[in-house]
């Protein structure tokens, strides 16, 4: 073949190739440009129950022992948004229930929850007695200063939880007494997280679906 037109026929194929090349690379990049981020959305890791056995017998002293229930609250999402007047968080999908018993009969129920105080997390226990009226609660965590934490500890305050219920007036200054200014914001996490376990577990009780049980 001679020299010219076999360099014509080169310089053909090389700009065919060019344009397939920049075809699916174009193409490469505009399937990646519109590929949706997902972020996902995780639950809070559960809180724990740190000492069953002193909780029972502070709260519930006629207890032999405990039992655990898990509810299914995700079905009941837009009721109890409606209720909290808040979103419902990821870790409230699902409620576990620790059933104080007596011989074969369950007398109350303990919960326990983490809130966000205002320099760290703070972990509540709360005993409901059948009735639905609080029988006290107890920090397992609490890491707030001192002028702070002696505020939430005062046995006064504490004790004004006690016969309370889901339908109660959760905020400082009314059901719950005021604090000083300095342990204000991490008193109203407790106030709101008590009254939070309160309708979850009262929706729980109501209409909750029980997934699992575990005897302790």
């Amino acid at each position: 073949m001679p020299r010219r037109p076999f360099l014509v026929l080169w310089a053909l194929v090389s700009v065919a190739m060019l344009g397939v090349g920049y075809q699916t690379l174009r193409h490469s990049q505009a399937d990646t440009l519109f590929v949706p981020k997902i972020n996902r959305i995780e639950a809070a890791p559960l809180c724990p129950w740190r000492q069953p056995e002193a909780d029972l017998r502070r709260f519930f002293p006629e207890t032999t022992g405990y039992r655990t229930d898990t509810r299914i609250l995700s079905g009941m999402r837009l009721a109890l948004a409606r209720e909290l007047g808040r979103p419902v968080l990821p870790e409230e999908n699902a409620l576990h229930l620790y059933r104080a018993l007596a011989g074969n009969d369950w007398v109350g129920t303990v919960l326990v929850r983490r809130v966000k105080g205002e320099y760290g997390a703070i972990e509540i226990v709360v005993a409901v007695g059948r009735d639905g009226k609080v029988r006290g609660l107890r920090f397992q965590r609490l890491r707030e200063p001192p002028a702070i934490a002696e505020a939430l500890q005062d046995p006064a305050w504490q004790g004004r939880f006690q016969g309370q219920t889901r339908a109660s007036c959760w905020r400082l200054g009314a059901a719950i007494p005021e604090v000083p200014a300095v342990a204000r914001q991490s008193a109203a996490s407790v106030v709101e997280g008590v009254h939070s376990l309160l309708v979850l577990l009262d929706t729980a009780d109501r209409s909750g679906l029980t997934v699992a049980h575990g005897g302790h």
